[in-house]
């Protein structure tokens, strides 16, 4: 059944991705020798200064899309990169395991403005290929934006029982407009969330679940 959808983005530490976000400013802050660039990473509302960036990079070559699949061609190269080198560190195993536990009776799927090509990678290196049963992802040429693939989501399998995710404000801001249950999996110790239950380790989110009826049973 459809409805038996469970979303999940904490298997693999944030690490790789916040990482990635500093060295792309950084790159984009030596090629334009305008050290200020660097300073954008730390902004909330940081994907509008990508485009301003690729804008000063690329002034009269490229279309607005075309723009935004090269800057999240070159993130996800780092991401990949940095993933690669020290695969084992970064997968969070037993919470794999446990995920793996509930397949008998529920499918597991991933909502990610990841795009197909960096997944794929991503799983290659971390021997993760096969552990979602559903994957939503997000077009290279498509701005980082959680809602879109929600939507693309949702049209193609309706909604999940449950969303556990991670610090994305704008997830679970979507979920509460949407009226999906959702969880925010705080294990690496971010600030909190107004729009979500917290838990803070694996066991609290196993707890949760099982009041929520889901159950490796």
């Amino acid at each position: 059944m459809y409805a038996k959808n469970k979303v999940f983005e904490h298997f693999i530490k944030s690490e790789p991705w916040k990482k990635a976000h500093v060295l792309w400013f950084k790159r984009a802050a030596e090629e334009l020798e305008d050290s200020k660039v660097k300073e954008y990473a730390d902004k909330d509302d940081y994907f509008k200064y990508v485009d301003k960036v690729m804008q000063r990079l690329h002034p009269h070559k490229m279309f607005e899309r075309q723009r935004t699949a090269k800057a999240r061609s070159i993130y996800f190269e780092y991401v990949c990169s940095i993933i690669s080198k020290q695969p084992n560190k970064f997968v969070n195993k037993d919470v794999v395991e446990y995920f793996k536990s509930l397949k008998n009776n529920y499918r597991l799927a991933l909502i990610t403005t990841n795009t197909r090509e960096s997944i794929d990678k991503i799983f290659s290196y971390t021997k993760l290929e096969g552990l979602f049963n559903l994957i939503e992802l997000s077009y290279e040429d498509e701005k980082d934006d959680k809602t879109v693939v929600f939507d693309r989501f949702i049209r193609n399998y309706g909604k999940p029982v449950v969303y556990i995710g991670g610090d994305r404000k704008d997830s679970f801001e979507y979920c509460m407009d949407n009226s999906i249950p959702c969880i925010f999996a705080n294990l690496e110790g971010d600030e909190g969330s107004d729009y979500a239950e917290t838990v803070h380790t694996l066991e609290e989110l196993k707890k949760s679940l099982e009041e929520k009826g889901i159950n490796n049973e």
